[in-house]
This record gives structure tokens, C-alpha cells and sequence, in this order.
């Protein structure tokens, strides 16, 4: 429904927003980058678990794995799909292109908004109370990328159901308690007792 009726238009829209609007929406999609969210995932995850909160660090570390899934996801269905961006209807350009390569037909899936949809995803299965936050920041970094003329609005809804299904994934598998587990049980072996303490003393 999307590609059929509301793509063209929205992507005409965003094309010739007011200047102010087009900054802001040009700023939120630069903290949308999925490589700033990866990063802070992983600082937050190791932090926890230094300081021993295991649960807020496991959240953390899925949301990184998430993340990492879900950019990668993107990036193998962009080059499978080769969409146009909403930039090259200028030149004619629209609809899909398989297995087109470059820039300009990447635009589906979005992979700023998997990111988002990835984001939102992990704060509602962690605080479900959370879910009106977590939708606007969805809204915010997913629709910046519509403001941008850099998707379409299918891109945005695409990229946001394969975020959503990775974090969904990634929060069922129970691989990552597992390997923890193992690290803590590592850590908490008592280590081999040294041969000269194993010594008796010998009397004079």
C-alpha cells in the first residue's frame, strides 16, 4: 500500500521542506547512525557486568547483538532489492533494480530504521511501561530519514520489522546467559593450589 500510494507523494513532500526542518531532520538521522547505538550497547553492557548488574548488562549486550543483526540484515537486502532513492526520481530512477549496486539504489530496507525499530524493540521487552518513549524515538530517527528524502515510507517500515524481528530473536535465544554463565564460572574456579604451599613444613 506504501509503494502503491504513499511513497511518491510523502518522498515529493520531504523534498521541498522548509530549510529549518530539513536541518533538524538531517540532525536527527546523524544520531540515528547505527554505529553510535553499537558502541554505547557494548560500553553499557561490560560496564554492568564490571559492576556486577548482570541483568542490565545482558539487556545491553542484546541490544548490541540486535543492532548488529539488524544492520547487517539491511545491508545484504539493499544490495538483493536495489531500490532507487527518492533522490534519483529526478533522473527518471524508480522502483526496483536487482541486485543494482551504489548508493543511490539502497534505499530498501532502511537501515537507520531497523536501528530505531532494533532500539525501541529492547526498552519495551525491558520496561513495557516505557512503550510511548520508545515509539517517539522510533518515530524520531526512523522518520528522519523520510524527512531526508533519503527513504521512502516502505523503506522506513520495512527496515523497522527487520529491527523488531532481530531484537525479538536475539532477546529469545538464551545463548548469551550461556556464555556468561560460563565466564562467571571461569572466573569463580578457585585456582590450583601452588606447589610450594602444598609442602609440609619440615621440623627442625
Amino acid at each position: 500500500m506504501s509503494y502503491a500510494y504513499w511513497d511518491r507523494p510523502v518522498a515529493d513532500w520531504a523534498r521541498h521542506l522548509p530549510r529549518a526542518w530539513a536541518l533538524f531532520a538531517h540532525a536527527l538521522s546523524v544520531v540515528g547512525t547505527g554505529g553510535y547505538w553499537l558502541v554505547a550497547a557494548v560500553l553499557v553492557g561490560l560496564t554492568a557486568l564490571l559492576l556486577d548488574r548482570r541483568r542490565l548488562g545482558v539487556w545491553a549486550l542484546r541490544i548490541a547483538c540486535a543492532l548488529a543483526v539488524s544492520g547487517l540484515a539491511t545491508d545484504l537486502l539493499k544490495l538483493l532489492f536495489g531500490r532507487a532513492r527518492p533522490r534519483a526520481l529526478d533522473q527518471g530512477d524508480w522502483g526496483f533494480h536487482w541486485f543494482q549496486f551504489g548508493y543511490r539504489f539502497t534505499s530498501f530496507p532502511s537501515g537507520h530504521a531497523a536501528i530505531a525499530a532494533s532500539l525501541a524493540a529492547g526498552l519495551c521487552l525491558r520496561w513495557p511501561a516505557a512503550w510511548p518513549g520508545a515509539l517517539l524515538l522510533w518515530l524520531m530517527l526512523a522518520g528522519s530519514r523520510v524527512m531526508t528524502a533519503a527513504h521512502f515510507v516502505s523503506d522506513m517500515l520495512a527496515g523497522s520489522a527487520v529491527g523488531i524481528a532481530a531484537m525479538v530473536l536475539v532477546d529469545r535465544s538464551a545463548w548469551l546467559d550461556r556464555l556468561l554463565s560460563r565466564v562467571r564460572k571461569v572466573e569463580a574456579r578457585p585456582a590450583a593450589p601452588d606447589e610450594a604451599a602444598q609442602r609440609l613444613p619440615v621440623d627442625a
